[in-house]
């Protein structure tokens, strides 16, 4: 009679709760060789605030025990253990007390980002490939182990990590409820994993205070996409910290940059510019422009569109043009005596084309943490 495979999951996010329900499935079937299904979760702090995998494990009346700690008693009715996206090292003396190895289903192709956020690393980097690995959990270190099964897949174009994790979830389910009804076979197969590897640390909210003079156009649009589900992109202008809304690439807004930016624009970066006939604010990078749409003033506590942001600063330039006027004309006078010239400023490039463009000011890394 073929072994039946005694399962304890352990996970927590709708990635996790895919192959819960996955597995769930499977072992309501006949001649399924998954079975006795509890469920681990980390505690919560408030009920409001748990887990997706304990949510549903609670309202399906499913075992569920909190970690840690996990009693000999209650491990030692399982054979193994299936863990995804749970977020915490599994001690030795409990992977002891299982007879066969846990297994892992982690969203990369391994051992390319292995760690805590494979998804939004994956969209971060721009990379065109990604899938699944399914490995055996090894001791004292995450995502090191002997690969049992990998499928590969790409990136769709323009994705975000909520809609990749959603894309290989299923794939991630199938592959282990695949894997768990010949268990031992796939053991017996297993790989250890090519050297080197790149690692997806812990995603913080400095991640999202873009240093313009880093980063490409690309660069952005990706981080976007990657940090969507938990914060947005901030910049800094004049000490006021900005969440940055609706970001785009300009080279995907305008059939060409070069006509639509003049030469005499500023490359620097983090230079901001406005069109009067554009409903976006464009911005400098290393390389290639992004457009920005909308952006809140975090210090202000009020939202702006990007004309009226522009027009609001245009003002503040005014008042300091007329400020500085006198120095201004002294200085070009005293220049043109020596032979010289004064060098020209952005707003007196912009005033060749009033009509058209407008020099706003500059962008530069936000110094205050800031977030949703």
């Amino acid at each position: 009679m073929p072994k039946v495979y005694r399962t304890l999951f352990l996970g927590t996010d709708n990635f996790a709760l895919t192959c819960l329900k996955a597995l769930l499935e499977r072992s309501n079937q006949p001649g399924a060789r998954i079975s006795s299904i509890e469920v681990v979760a980390l505690p919560a702090k408030k009920r409001a605030t748990r887990s997706p995998v304990a949510k549903y494990a609670a309202e399906s009346k499913l075992p569920l025990h909190t970690w840690p700690p996990l009693a000999s008693h209650i491990v030692d009715r399982f054979d193994t253990a299936a863990v995804v996206s749970f977020g915490a090292l599994l001690p030795d003396c409990f992977l002891d007390l299982l007879p066969l190895p846990c297994v892992n289903v982690h969203p990369s192709l391994l051992p390319r980002w292995r760690g805590a956020a494979p998804l939004a690393h994956t969209i971060m980097a721009g990379d065109k490939m990604t899938g699944v690995s399914l490995l055996q959990v090894s001791k004292k270190k995450f995502d090191v182990g002997p690969i049992l099964m990998q499928r590969q897949c790409p990136v769709p174009e323009d994705c975000d990590v909520v809609e990749l994790s959603a894309m290989l979830a299923p794939i991630g389910s199938e592959m282990l409820v695949e894997c768990l009804e010949d268990y031992e076979g796939y053991l017996n197969k297993s790989q250890p994993q090519p050297k080197g590897g790149t690692w997806a640390n812990k995603i913080i909210s400095d991640m999202a205070k873009v240093q313009w003079e880093m980063v490409t156009a690309n660069d952005v649009i990706w981080r976007q996409r990657a940090l969507c589900d938990r914060y947005v992109l901030m910049a800094g202008f004049d000490s006021v910290p900005l969440q940055l809304h609706g970001i785009g690439n300009l080279l995907e807004v305008v059939p060409d940059e070069a006509d639509f930016i003049p030469a005499i624009v500023s490359r620097t970066p983090g230079t901001v510019f406005h069109r009067s006939d554009s409903n976006f604010l464009c911005v400098r990078c290393k390389e290639g422009w992004v457009t920005v749409e909308e952006l809140f003033l975090v210090g202000n506590n009020c939202r702006k569109s990007a004309e009226d942001f522009a027009i609001d600063h245009l003002d503040d330039l005014d008042e300091d043009s007329d400020s500085a006027s006198s120095s201004s004309s002294s200085s070009s006078s005293a220049a043109s005596q020596a032979g010289g010239s004064s060098p020209p400023n952005q707003r007196a490039k912009q005033d060749d084309h009033p009509d058209v463009f407008r020099y706003v000011g500059t962008f530069h890394g936000c110094a205050l943490r800031g977030g949703r």
